[in-house]
């Protein structure tokens, strides 16, 4: 029940014991009793960043184009300590075109970019139309 002696789960383990809890079974159904609406939405945004996070960091999701960070904006919220960010970019994708674009992504807080830091962004592998965040670029 509450797991004190038995073996660690791991990181994806964690993630889908967090999502059940938060959406399925007795759980779920008090939580949406219980948790107001825009409450469960913005947990499950956190869920969802905290996931594409752990694939990003494991090597899961490839890198599908690069951005210049041209500012940062902290949003307040914070999943396991690690801040959620609003970046603003100047992207460049594969295939050479460049754009701007703002995104709000979580971020280590041991790797927090800056202005002008490289990043590497790839392709949400739930909406191919989208990209993540996948962490800063070495030079």
């Amino acid at each position: 029940m509450f797991n004190l002696f038995g073996k660690k789960k791991s990181k994806e383990e964690a993630l889908e014991y967090a999502d059940k809890k938060l959406n399925k079974g007795l759980s779920g159904m008090m939580m949406k009793g219980f948790v107001p609406k825009e409450h469960r939405d913005m947990m499950n945004q956190s869920l969802n960043q905290a996931k594409q996070a752990h694939m990003a960091s494991t090597g899961a999701i490839p890198i599908a184009a690069t951005a210049t960070v041209l500012s940062i904006t902290d949003t307040g919220k914070l999943v396991n300590f690690d801040p959620i960010v609003l970046l603003a970019l100047n992207v460049t994708e594969q295939d050479g075109r460049t754009y701007q674009k703002t995104m709000e992504t979580l971020v280590s807080k041991l790797q927090i970019p800056r202005p002008g830091d490289q990043i590497g962004l790839g392709q949400n592998p739930a909406n191919s139309s989208e990209l993540i965040y996948m962490g800063l670029l070495t030079p």
